[in-house]
């Protein structure tokens, strides 16, 4: 089933409204309603932070479901291109836009007009996606088998894992006896984590990004999004895109691709547990692992989100998620620049000086959710979207 006004499929929009939701300020506020009533470190709460190093929560999902979804639009839209007749050297120079554009928006989300170039983080999360979804999106255009796909896949995360495993940063040795006082803190942060070659000190996706990725990496020296991160980047985005296909597909059933999605899902996650002893699930270093577990919750949220919405049509509940889904690269873009936080604290001071200060997080956290979502559905109802 479609929303009337886009064409588009309403569950993908809804998932990713979903998964937006945390970025604009939902998770702090489970962290701090679960603190104003006793429970300051509760799963609940817990599950809204990134682990440091090794491990799996919540929070560490959004970004690859965010990524994953961009595979699973792609051949609705591939098809809607075609179908208006455009040649494939358009659409080739529609993809080139894109990531040119992603690039852009998350280095001005780094302060690019500051004009300080060796200060620029030029990889970031917006860069990630851009990479990956056009990887994903060429595979997709030039290659229509898609066991060779899921061939590929599978050859992509191998040649990461061995990579990783087999290969140590050059420069472990010296970072872990730098006198450099930013270094030798940030070292320290991770120490308990070990200095085999899944470690921050020891895995070769830092000295990868040390060596060659220029202006200002994410921790100083290091880059969760970094040049490594984009070989197993764009398998999750091709498996989205294999789960994008079956949606279109007119082979199954509406119940029949809601179980292939669920037995997609379940066969990650076994992957993940059956490789984990020799590849440990790791967000910053977007090890074979992550990408599984990530695909996995993922394929299983897409699946239950299908079923719902497009497969039995209750749909209305989702118009909430749907509103943030539709322009979600315009609220995070946005949240750069306006003082949403600010807004809240002026709508919602009243409120919430009603309670203690966990209280207070929890109003003006909610409330910068409630008035971003107001922006989202103003564009809405003007039938805005900034489409990338």
């Amino acid at each position: 089933m479609t929303d009337g006004k886009s064409g588009r499929l309403m569950s993908l929009d809804a998932l990713r409204g979903a998964d937006m939701l945390f970025i604009m300020g939902f998770s702090s506020a489970v962290i701090s309603f679960c603190a104003w009533i006793g429970l300051k470190d509760c799963w609940a709460a817990t599950q809204m932070t990134h682990v440091a190093w090794h491990g799996f929560r919540h929070h560490d999902t959004i970004f690859p479901l965010f990524l994953f979804l961009s595979g699973v639009a792609w051949p609705f839209s591939y098809a809607s291109q075609v179908a208006k007749g455009r040649t494939t050297a358009a659409i080739l120079r529609k993809i080139g836009f894109r990531v040119l554009a992603l690039f852009f928006l998350g280095m001005v989300s780094a302060n690019f007009f500051a004009f300080k170039f060796e200060t620029y983080r030029y990889d970031s999360v917006l860069a990630h996606i851009a990479v990956c979804w056009a990887g994903a999106a060429l595979l997709y255009m030039f290659v229509r088998n898609w066991k060779v796909r899921l061939a590929i896949i599978f050859a992509l995360l191998a040649v990461h894992w061995a990579v990783q495993y087999f290969l140590t940063a050059p420069d472990a040795a010296a970072l872990l006896a730098s006198t450099d006082p930013a270094v030798a803190k940030k070292v320290a942060s991770y120490a308990v984590y070990g200095t085999d070659n899944f470690s921050f000190t020891g895995n070769i996706a830092g000295w990868i990004d040390r060596t060659f990725m220029p202006g200002r990496l994410h921790e100083g020296i290091f880059d969760p999004d970094g040049l490594l991160a984009k070989v197993s980047g764009i398998p999750l985005a091709l498996l989205g895109v294999l789960a994008g296909e079956l949606l279109r597909s007119e082979r199954f059933s509406g119940n029949r691709k809601t179980l292939i999605l669920l037995g997609a899902g379940l066969a990650a996650l076994v992957l993940t547990f059956a490789w984990r002893p020799w590849c440990p699930v790791n967000k910053k270093i977007w090890t074979a692992t992550f990408v599984l577990a990530s695909a996995s919750y993922a394929f299983i949220l897409l699946a239950v989100f299908y079923w719902i919405i497009d497969v039995k049509g209750f749909r209305r509940w989702s118009f909430f998620f749907r509103v943030i889904g539709l322009n979600s690269i315009t609220i995070y873009v946005a949240m750069r620049f306006v003082g949403f936080s600010q807004m809240s604290k002026f709508f919602f001071g009243g409120i919430a000086g009603f309670g203690d200060k966990d209280w207070s997080s929890f109003v003006f956290a909610m409330g910068a959710v409630a008035i971003e979502w107001l922006v989202l559905f103003f564009l809405y109802r003007k039938n805005t979207f900034l489409k990338v």
